[in-house]
């Protein structure tokens, strides 16, 4: 019996074969007969021996090969030969693990990648996320408002790994709460998870705003990989640059008549917006990298930008990378 897992949701693959494994042994409880390897850096011709050899005082043998297609210098084609003259013995079960997606013109994927072995997991869509998210949530005997959930999954995306964590510390919160109700709120959902992400995307608003290019771009890709929404970062950056523009106007209009070296400004601009003064001295200096008339123009780029994430099916990082060309430029 052979299992092929991949595909770029590795939670989803990571718990599937968690899930063969406890299957396995519950007939083997030592694990004597449970061998993992890893496929890229294991000689080819030790792979193939624990494939032929028999289990140890047990009927079956499970054998985890891990990124087999990473392998340099080939070795892939033993295996093939193998499965293609029906060499493996009827006691071994062998899974195929790849962490993320795999290379399609290989003769390993051509052979393997069909119902009777191959399982992708792709990164879930909206609706499938909102499922999966609830039904975690039910499993831990505790509920979420519908905004709550909306909110959650805006922050956190498509990264499982993420949002099983993010799911464990809400959980553990509510459940230490006076109200003993065991549900998670809005304000729950910002205080845990959007605090964690406002300091990963720091960094990226420090580099659009310093017109720093190359690092906005490696970080926005970053964080669209990371499973990050693109709407999240979005309205990050909106924020951050309704601030330049907001404290820019003050500054040629109501402070015109005040240095921007005088202490006394951030003071003004901190109370007028009801801003942080450590955020205050930020705008204060990134100001200085646009014109007025700039910023206007990058604030109606983020709106566009925001109504056609919602309407539209471009990509998102195609239209965030196009954003930080226009801010950076």
């Amino acid at each position: 019996m052979i299992f092929f897992l991949y595909g770029e949701d590795t939670y989803r693959s990571r718990q599937k074969l968690k899930a063969i494994k406890e299957k396995f042994k519950t007939s083997d409880k030592s694990g004597v007969n449970l061998i993992v390897l890893d496929g890229e850096k294991t000689p080819i011709k030790n792979i193939c021996q624990e494939i032929l050899t028999v289990p140890f005082l047990y009927e079956k043998k499970l054998i985890i090969i891990e990124n087999l297609q990473r392998r340099k210098g080939g070795g892939q084609d033993e295996i093939v030969k193998l499965i293609e003259k029906d060499k493996i013995p009827k006691s071994s079960v062998i899974v195929l693990w790849e962490e993320g997606d795999v290379l399609r013109n290989t003769k390993i994927f051509n052979l393997l990648n069909r119902p009777k072995y191959a399982e992708k997991f792709s990164l879930l869509t909206e609706t499938q996320l909102t499922k999966w998210v609830e039904a975690e949530i039910k499993n831990k005997k505790i509920k979420i408002e519908t905004p709550a959930l909306k909110l959650l999954i805006n922050y956190v995306g498509s990264d499982l790994w993420q949002m099983a964590n993010e799911i464990e510390k809400l959980t553990a919160y509510v459940k230490t709460k006076k109200e003993k109700q065991n549900i998670i709120t809005v304000f729950d959902v910002n205080l845990l998870v959007k605090s964690k992400l406002d300091d990963n995307i720091f960094n990226l608003t420090d580099a659009l705003g310093n017109k720093n290019k190359k690092l906005a771009l490696k970080l926005i890709g970053e964080q669209i990989q990371g499973g990050f929404s693109a709407l999240y970062i979005l309205g990050m950056l909106t924020r951050h640059f309704r601030i330049l523009l907001q404290v820019k106007e003050l500054l040629q209009n109501e402070y015109s008549f005040i240095s921007p070296a005088d202490p006394a400004i951030r003071q003004k601009i901190a109370k007028d917006l009801n801003l942080h003064p450590y955020v205050t001295s930020k705008a204060l200096y990134q100001s200085k990298n646009f014109s007025l008339e700039e910023l206007k123009k990058i604030h109606q780029s983020l709106l566009s930008v925001d109504i056609k994430l919602k309407t539209t099916n471009l990509d998102p990082r195609l239209l965030l990378d196009l954003l930080t060309n226009q801010a950076c430029s």
